[in-house]
């Protein structure tokens, strides 16, 4: 490895640390607002209501929430699918029919039952990608694996919505070249349209 790829990797890691140790200091009592203040940005965006099938994420206890989001689009007849990460740090979208019924997957996760439809990228109009920090430019620091990054090969730019806690934007992301970028990111407090933003 390289002395840039070596700094680079640790910039990152130090981020990362940084931002999961304020993730997990996140008051419980705080949650709830946190969670309905989320969602009422995310139903309001144009992508969300224009969009037939959407990707959401089953959040970790400590990661803005979208539970309540994804029981809203699965109630007004939405597609609905989940990352389900398969071996060599690739992932694929299960369509979720239900909230009552999971399995655990990888990394503590909850993951969708076996026997799920997969649903095809192309057949996708709007992915939430969650993150443990994200920067104004659209930059975004997951936790380290590449699944995401692997998946976005397939997703365009204009599609990709970053979903984070307001105190997850930071002045710079450190990145590299197989990192990918979001168009906008939704907080509970804000809805940032990255400048410079592609069709």
């Amino acid at each position: 490895m390289s002395k840039e790829a070596l700094f680079l990797a640790k910039e990152k890691s130090g981020l990362r640390r940084r931002m999961l140790a304020l993730r997990r200091a996140l008051s419980s009592d705080e949650s709830p607002y946190l969670i309905k203040s989320l969602f009422g940005n995310l139903v309001s965006l144009p992508e969300y209501q224009n969009a037939r099938s959407i990707m959401a994420y089953l959040a970790m206890p400590d990661e803005a929430n979208l539970d309540l989001f994804i029981q809203y689009s699965l109630e007004r007849g939405k597609i609905v699918c989940v990352p389900v990460c398969l071996d060599e740090g690739n992932m694929e979208a299960g369509r979720l029919v239900s909230m009552s019924c999971f399995e655990k997957g990888p990394f503590g996760l909850r993951n969708i039952p076996s026997g799920y439809e997969i649903i095809s990228p192309k057949e996708i109009d709007m992915v939430l990608l969650p993150a443990v920090a994200y920067d104004l430019d659209g930059n975004r620091l997951g936790m380290g694996k590449g699944y995401y990054d692997r998946f976005l090969e397939m997703i365009p730019f204009k599609k990709r919505i970053g979903v984070a806690w307001n105190f997850q934007i930071v002045p710079k992301v450190p990145t590299d070249v197989h990192d990918k970028k979001v168009c906008k990111i939704v907080t509970e407090e804000r809805i940032i349209t990255v400048k410079g933003m592609m069709s």
